[in-house]
């Protein structure tokens, strides 16, 4: 566990939170704290689902440290390995085979959006503000944003928001379907702890192989996807999991899962 990133386990939910005052921003320990945290999550046999927020009031994570950008100006390829390790902790995230939840609050911005996009679920409080501006800097996102916000609310709407670096509202988030769900303020990670919860009730396994299905497929043609499904839907038949769900069905009880 490092300074800037704390985990609480409990009940088969992790959740890691941000601690880097006052902002939260994405500096370099933060990404290599998130890096190292959900690699050894990833593997860890008590944990189902991951629940990830941001300490304090102000911000779940309001961007990048712009301090550090500085060392990347006018000099050639410095940006694009900046970008190219930035995607390999997001592409973890994204990765991950256990479910996800992003714990949104107050400003959620640039890379912070990018960080939340990487995950499979957003629930955002009342405050929250969410948005890429880059562009004001003269830049624009390289965490990921140009390609995970257009994949998740359609081509126009994301360029509107990259283009203009405006933020959002709770709501307008919701109605675009940038979040799952917005709840009163200071009520996201409760929320979310709350969904974790009654996922982690359910089979690991199961759950593992439905994530990937669903991941691939989206990466691939309807064929493609569907063969997919077919073969992971078989691999999960031969689970103890799958025997135990099906009994407890015929018996009329409820299924006590060993993620095996």
């Amino acid at each position: 566990m490092s300074d800037v990133i704390q985990v609480d386990k409990s009940g088969g939910v992790a959740v890691v939170t941000i601690t880097n005052p006052p902002m939260n921003v994405l500096n370099r320990s933060v990404v290599e704290s998130l890096s190292e945290t959900f690699a050894r999550l990833e593997q860890d046999d008590d944990v189902v689902v991951i629940v990830a927020c941001g300490a304090g009031e102000r911000a779940f994570m309001a961007g990048a440290d712009i301090k550090e950008f500085p060392d990347a100006l006018g000099q050639p390829g410095q940006a694009k390995q900046l970008a190219l390790r930035l995607h390999e902790v997001m592409n973890l995230i994204d990765h991950c085979p256990k479910p996800t939840i992003a714990a949104l609050h107050g400003f959620v911005l640039g890379g912070g959006l990018e960080l939340a996009l990487s995950f499979d679920m957003r629930i955002c409080d009342a405050t929250t503000q969410l948005g890429l501006p880059e562009i004001k800097l003269g830049i624009f996102p390289g965490a990921g944003g140009t390609q995970r916000l257009p994949r998740l609310i359609g081509e126009a709407k994301a360029k509107e928001l990259m283009f203009t670096g405006e933020p959002v509202s709770a709501e307008a988030a919701l109605a675009m379907g940038l979040v799952n769900r917005v709840v009163a303020k200071g009520e996201a990670l409760g929320e979310a702890r709350l969904l974790a919860g009654l996922i982690a009730r359910r089979s690991l396994p199961a759950l593992r192989r439905l994530k990937t299905a669903i991941d691939q497929g989206l990466d691939g043609t309807l064929a493609d996807g569907v063969l997919v499904e077919a073969g992971l839907f078989d691999e999960v038949f031969q689970t103890d999991d799958s025997r135990e769900g099906v009994s407890a069905f015929l018996e009329k009880r409820e299924p006590v899962f060993k993620n095996r």
